[in-house]
């Protein structure tokens, strides 16, 4: 089945939909959740308080084609959410996003070519990664690692379509330069952008 039609099954109320739709993204939603706060209690305490949310709402919630973009959307609403309530006086004009620590997971196949390379050569990616803003580091994740499209972190990221393409430029370009300086292989670089 389609994404539509588990949730339009969900939204009528069967119980199998709703729990194939937890257990199909409960780790994406996880990875996500701990990208944006480094706190695993709070990200479980958002994630079940969004599927119960759900549960109890489902009658009222609007179509899409995406459940996983529709769940990541409200994961990181309600993150925020919390981490506003959080904020003392003195830090509640500081910006959400510096809250946010985006480190990059690779992918297993990335965690194999990082492997055969020297401990040098991984050094360096790992310092190009952390030159990346909060943003491009987002984007990246977002991307190569929860396989969404442009138009999906649009979305997400409640920028417009062209700044996502042009963030992911940057960003990559700013990650070609640092690999190249580096003399990581070119074939990594394939593999990244791919």
């Amino acid at each position: 089945m389609n994404d539509k039609e588990v949730w339009s099954q969900f939204k009528n109320g069967n119980e199998a939909a709703f729990a194939q739709i937890y257990c199909q993204h409960i780790k994406m939603l996880f990875g996500y959740g701990m990208k944006l706060v480094k706190d695993a209690d709070l990200v479980e305490d958002c994630i079940h308080d969004l599927f119960i949310e759900l549960w109890g709402r489902k009658v009222h919630l609007g179509d899409t084609d995406s459940i996983k973009l529709y769940l990541f959307k409200g994961l990181k609403r309600k993150i925020l959410r919390v981490l506003s309530k959080k904020r003392t006086l003195s830090s509640q004009t500081a910006s959400i996003a510096g809250e946010y620590n985006m480190d990059t997971v690779f992918s297993h196949e990335t965690v194999l070519i990082l492997n055969q390379l020297n401990s040098e050569q991984e050094e360096r990616l790992k310092q190009g990664i952390s030159k990346l803003s909060e943003n491009q580091r987002e984007i990246i994740y977002l991307r190569f690692y929860a396989n969404l499209s442009y138009e999906e972190i649009s979305s997400l990221m409640l920028i417009n379509y062209q700044s996502v393409k042009n963030l992911m430029f940057r960003s990559m370009k700013s990650l070609r330069k640092e690999l190249v300086t580096s003399f990581i292989s070119f074939n990594l670089l394939f593999f990244l952008v791919a």
